[in-house]
């Protein structure tokens, strides 16, 4: 009997029954063999993910049987569990709105369309990463409940389970503690293995040495074979292909096959072929079982090569040209340009072609991303994209080298040049390349991280750049998922957001969440980061470590960004900086409105702790389609370079991804100069000493400042000491936060340093320091000088009342990282100060990082609300925290006292946000005891009606004694009861209701009472319809609107008698859109018009109403268009139609005319939509309309 089914075995008893057992699975494991026929799944974290990439253990269990026809199938996810946690990139739903156990139900269709025979597990890594010794039980009760649901699928099943591999050794602290971890889930696979009749291999031992490590938790190719090895001698499989000449002919063959099944099982735009949006691109889904025959070919191919024997075999050419995609040559763009600026050619085709990302180097040279492929590969063709090199070397201000440093690549989407190579997003991958023979052309490739989403590949992991700490800084987009896997532990984001990462130790973390797609992010002079939305329409964003914007999954809160109005989508975001632009440029942020066909400005400056946004002028627009501005960088020589996508098709899903017009061959990169700087002198600051490099730290010019800090970051001839002595030397307070920056990137802060500019004059430099200081005192940290949260609690306690209101954000959201009672009540006095949105959004987020510990001391009495700020604090904290722990305490607290009669404290609008029905019981009966004195009574009232509105929540017990109150004489109290008996939809009190409004002179009040009588809903409908007969007309107008919203047909009667009335164009049109907001309304006023008719001015204003707001109400504007004397016209949009209407615009079309005629007076466009910057917030911007695809 399997105990562990049964729920009944601790994983104490497993280690006790491992040793007992443990010479099971050596015996099985003399008997375990392939049979003809197999299939077998590799299943697990990124142990069996990368090994796709490498091929050993395939090869050895393909060669051990070389008469027996078996296939493999790859089945591992970066970061996995036994419950499929990784596996959401697979679902139909969108990111963050799946279910809990999405990944579990993929995991099974996963196998269910492989149906193995064999099982490879390789769980474990990633569960002891993310669970620790606590997870043990789980994991070993998720891997058990996997196991069974196998079994069921397939009777027979044989299984071998590979333990994690063995970390590096290391004097590290948390190091330790996570390989005592590792040991514990070893253990618990090799008993799961016992109990299941599977072989267990140790690999906990195997390819230690760090030259079979890519890190120090996963295998790099050579590992990997070290791993084959292992397996191969656990499993007793022959051995003969170790050392045999043929072996790499297999190998390359069964890499091919893998690239086939990578696509078929993990195919790219998962939200477009099979997903939430595959009515746009459902006819690609097609294509996915094409890659079946496919992988056919190349298993026959692999059949013919497993004996070793030097068997030739005719494989077919690769294919890099798209087979879909149709040559039109572009015309060059003609620009309009901004003032005392000049645009240029820098670079076209064919020296580069469709460029995503770029970034400069320190020698001047520019990286450029490619990418034929995008937006999917197609069936069969091989990856076909590039990293090119281009440079001017001769100063003429135009490209004439290029060079394509690595290809092969699919769809790049981000490149950042450093560590003497350069960081490559593609796919699910961050790759490191480096030339290390000097060639120009990378031959190492490295998969850093793995993981990352790739459900629609314009939102992969992409926009890489490189912070002042020496971070890289990656976004990802909302459709997409990450579960990556790196030695210092489990990184997961859902849906959109950012990630910081530490190339020397392979820290990441997320520093924001949301956004659609936040394609463009650069920081200021002071480290303060800015991000730009492809798709959110709201301009810039100003974002701090724990932002949250719209739109964040299971987000309680979010930022709006900082550009008041709607604006269209952005790509790129630079910020100058030097003289080469004008003094009124400096810290603007530059961005690309790649719809539009332009490159605009908006000035940035401070508001509060954040920030606020100006639009300004263009620095170009053309009305070329071609022209897609997609990223913008400044150059080594101060001027400002922008990379063109050109072409006409921009869109992702809403043109077919097989549409001819996408182009695969143009791009072009432009040059923009001020007129009024002198040239700047292009220099390689890689044959700079470091001594001068430090000084150019300091430069008020972007690039040669941010490369400056590369060039030393990256050479090991700067000491420590030197560098200390630099940061000390000037009274300088930006020099010294360059220093503590570049100290910062070398993960060896000098303590005095950053102390000393935690309290500078510059509340800038006292807002960086306090972000290096929070990254110092994390416990994660990377310093070789961790910051004793003693000490920074200090300088924290300080700096929350500090007189910047952005010192005091970046130290709030510091303190979340010390998880301390004292820590938070430091953060909460920060209330003190006068507080903006961005100080409240870092105060709710630091209080949800430090609830655990507060609400301890909160419940223990260690922190007391003993006084007026800190009952404030107290509401602060309890109206931004979980409601459940909110709810918890407000139980426990309301139990022993009463709400104060005069309503001081927090508890009234507590109970509103976060009570339970006892609490709001305990409220409710104060009310009716006329226990509250004043606006209290009101307020008390309202918060019973907030609760239901929010939370559906109401007290218990008898309800409709509230109409009580509807006889009270105090105004404020009786219509706050009104909205509240609407709130709770207290049938009974309908006729008491109908009275009031009928008898009361106090419009506010009927006008509550109307309203509640709709929400109480169709009981309310005999009344409604008495109303509309009472002698007030405007009580007459507003029943008949709530009637309509509950009863259509009922309410047509009096609404055309109201409506013959009324003479105002104004008044006329209103009332038709009020009644008009229930679905199918029109179609029922269509069919009740009066026989006598409506006035002409009646059915112009409805004319207005049915077409306005996306309305169509077809039948209505039939049946009133006779009375207002127009003749209704729908005419079918027929292919001929539409061609005739595409020629009128071609060849008859006046621009001018259409935009003299948009700009008139009298139309009032201008008065809510803005085009180039210019006109109103409140609508769309019209900037791009038209210009997103061509006609």
């Amino acid at each position: 009997m399997n105990v562990l089914r049964q729920g009944k075995i601790s994983v104490a008893t497993l280690f006790v029954l491992t040793a007992l057992l443990g010479h099971s699975a050596t015996c099985r494991a003399e008997s375990f063999e392939l049979k003809n026929g197999d299939r077998v799944a590799f299943l697990g974290d990124a142990l069996i993910e990368q090994e796709q990439y490498a091929g050993w253990i395939e090869l050895m269990m393909t060669a051990a049987f070389p008469d027996r026809d078996v296939t493999f199938r790859n089945l591992g996810w970066s970061a996995d569990t036994p419950s499929g946690t990784s596996r959401c990139g697979l679902s139909l739903l969108q990111a963050g709105l799946e279910p809990a156990d999405e990944g579990w139900k993929q995991l099974l269709k996963q196998l269910e369309f492989v149906r193995p025979t064999v099982i490879v597990f390789g769980y474990g890594m990633a569960s002891s990463l993310e669970g620790g010794m606590k997870g043990v039980a789980a994991f070993t009760k998720d891997y058990q409940r996997l196991i069974d649901a196998t079994q069921q699928m397939q009777q027979g099943l044989r299984y071998v389970f590979l333990s994690p591999l063995g970390r590096f050794p290391d004097s590290n602290n948390e190091t330790r503690v996570r390989t005592s971890a590792l040991a514990a889930y070893t253990k618990a696979i090799e008993q799961l293995a016992d109990i299941n009749n599977g072989v267990f291999v140790d690999l906990s031992r195997t390819a230690k040495d760090e030259d079979l490590r890519k890190d120090p938790i996963h295998l790099n190719d050579a590992g990997y074979r070290e791993a084959a090895i292992e397996i191969g001698k656990t499993l007793g499989f022959d051995d003969r292909w170790i050392g045999n000449p043929h072996v790499e002919k297999l190998r390359s063959q069964i890499l091919k096959k893998n690239v086939w099944w990578f696509h078929r099982s993990r195919p790219a735009n998962m939200a477009y072929v099979f997903g939430f949006r595959k009515r746009e691109q459902g006819q690609n889904a097609v294509e996915i079982p094409q890659y079946d025959p496919l992988i056919a070919e190349e298993e026959q191919a692999i059949a013919m090569l497993r004996k070793l024997e030097g068997t030739s075999v005719q494989s077919k050419p690769a294919t890099t040209a798209s087979r879909y995609a149709t040559f039109t040559k572009q015309p060059t763009p003609q620009f309009t340009v901004g003032k005392n600026l000049e645009v240029s050619l820098w670079a076209e085709n064919p020296r580069l072609n469709k460029p995503i990302q770029m970034n400069f180097d320190p020698a001047g040279r520019l990286w450029v991303a490619s990418s034929e492929a995008y937006p999917m590969i197609e069936v069969g063709q091989t990856a076909p994209d590039k990293i090119l090199v281009l440079e001017d070397t001769n100063a003429d201000g135009k490209a004439d080298t290029s060079t394509v440093f690595a290809d092969g690549l699919l769809i790049p989407t981000g490149v950042a040049p450093g560590d003497g190579g350069c960081y490559v997003a593609q796919s699910t991958d961050l790759l490191f390349l480096k030339d290390t023979d000097g060639d120009g052309k990378a031959d190492l490739k490295r998969r850093v991280l793995n993981g990352f989403g790739t459900e629609d590949t314009h939102h992969n992991l992409h926009t890489l750049r490189w912070g002042p700490d020496g971070r890289l800084y990656m976004n990802q987009s909302i459709y997409t998922r990450t579960d990556t896997e790196t030695p210092r532990g489990i990184v997961r984001l859902k849906a959109g957001g950012g990630f910081r990462y530490n190339t020397s130790t392979m820290r990441m973390e997320v520093v924001f969440r949301g956004l659609v797609n936040s394609w463009g992010h650069q920081f200021d002079d002071f480290g303060q980061s800015f991000l730009t939305d492809g798709a959110g329409f709201s301009g810039i964003a100003y974002s701090f470590p724990g932002a949250a914007f719209n739109p964040t999954p299971g987000a309680r809160r979010v930022l709006g960004l900082i550009s008041p109005g709607s604006y269209p989508k952005f790509a790129s975001a630079e910020i100058i900086s030097g003289s080469s632009f004008p003094p009124e440029w400096q810290g603007s942020v530059i961005t690309c409105d790649f719809r539009a066909n332009r490159v605009t400005r908006f000035s940035l400056e401070e508001q509060g702790a954040g920030f606020v946004t100006t639009q300004e002028d263009d620095l170009l627009r053309t009305t070329s389609s071609s022209f897609r501005p997609i990223d913008v960088k400044q150059g080594p020589d101060g001027a400002l370079y922008i990379a063109d996508w050109s072409n006409p098709i921009i869109n992702h899903g809403e043109v077919d991804f097989r549409d001819e017009r996408r182009d695969r061959w143009h791009g072009r990169i432009w040059r923009v100069t001020w007129t009024g700087s002198t040239p700047k002198k292009k220099e390689d600051l890689t044959k700079t000493a470091s001594k001068d490099l430090l000084h150019q730290l300091i430069s008020d010019d972007r690039y040669t400042r941010d490369q400056a800090r590369r060039v030393l970051l990256e050479r090991s001839d700067l000491s420590e000491e030197d560098l200390h002595t630099w940061t000390k030397a000037s009274s300088d307070e930006y020099q010294k936060l360059q220093g503590v920056w570049l100290q910062q990137g070398f993960d060896a802060v000098d303590l005095q340093d950053v102390q000393t500019l935690a309290f500078a004059d510059d509340p800038k430099v006292r807002s960086a320091a306090m972000r290096v200081i929070s990254d110092l005192v994390d416990p994660a940290t990377d310093s070789s000088q961790p910051l004793h949260s003693k000490t920074a609690l200090e300088i924290y306690r300080q700096a929350v009342v500090d007189e910047h209101p952005r010192v005091r954000l970046e130290a709030i959201r510091g303190l979340g990282k010390i998880k301390t009672a004292e820590a938070a009540s430091i953060a909460l006095t920060s209330l003190e100060r006068p507080r903006d949105r961005f100080l409240d959004f870092a105060l709710a987020t630091t209080m949800d990082e430090l609830a655990d510990v507060f609400m301890v001391a909160l419940n223990q009495g260690q922190w007391k609300p003993d006084s007026p700020s800190r009952e404030n604090q107290l509401e602060f904290v309890l109206t931004n925290i979980d409601s459940g722990r909110a709810a918890s305490y407000l139980s426990k607290r309301l139990a022993k006292e009463s709400i104060p009669a005069d309503g001081s404290g927090p508890w009234i609008e507590l109970i509103a946000q976060a009570g339970g029905k006892t609490e709001l019981t305990k409220l409710f009966e104060q009310i009716m005891s006329n226990s509250f004195v004043g606006d209290t009574q009101v307020r008390a009232i309202d918060a019973l009606a907030t609760a239901q509105r929010v939370r559906k929540l109401k007290p218990a017990g008898d309800l409709n004694r509230i109409r009580t109150f509807l006889t009270e004489k105090n105004l404020n109290i009786q219509t706050a009861v009104v909205r509240l008996i609407g709130a709770w939809k207290l049938n009974a009190c309908v006729t008491q209701l109908a009275d009031l409004v009928e008898s009361s002179a106090d419009s506010a009040l009927w006008d509550a009472g109307l309203q509640s009588l709709q929400e109480i809903g169709p009981q309310s409908t005999a009344a409604l319809t008495r109303l509309t007969r009472t002698n007030n007309k405007e009580i007459q107008r507003q029943a008949t609107v709530q009637l309509a919203a509950l009863n259509p047909q009922g309410a047509a009667k009096p609404f055309y008698q109201l409506l013959a009335g009324l003479q105002e164009e104004k008044d006329l049109v209103n009332f038709w859109r009020k009644v008009l907001v229930k679905k199918d309304t029109g179609k029922i006023l269509a069919k009740h018009i009066p026989a006598t008719g409506i006035t002409e001015a009646a059915a112009l204003a409805g004319l207005t109403a049915a077409r306005d707001a996306g309305r169509n109400e077809p039948d209505l504007i039939a049946a009133i268009s006779p009375y207002a004397k127009v003749t209704p016209q729908t005419p079918e949009l027929t292919p001929a139609r539409v061609a005739e209407l595409i020629d009128l615009v071609e060849h008859n079309g006046h621009p001018t005319r259409g935009e003299a005629v948009y700009s008139r007076e009298d139309m009032q466009c201008i008065t809510c939509h803005a085009i180039g910057g210019v006109g109103g917030k409140v609508g769309p911007d019209m900037t791009s309309l038209g210009t997103s695809a061509p006609i």
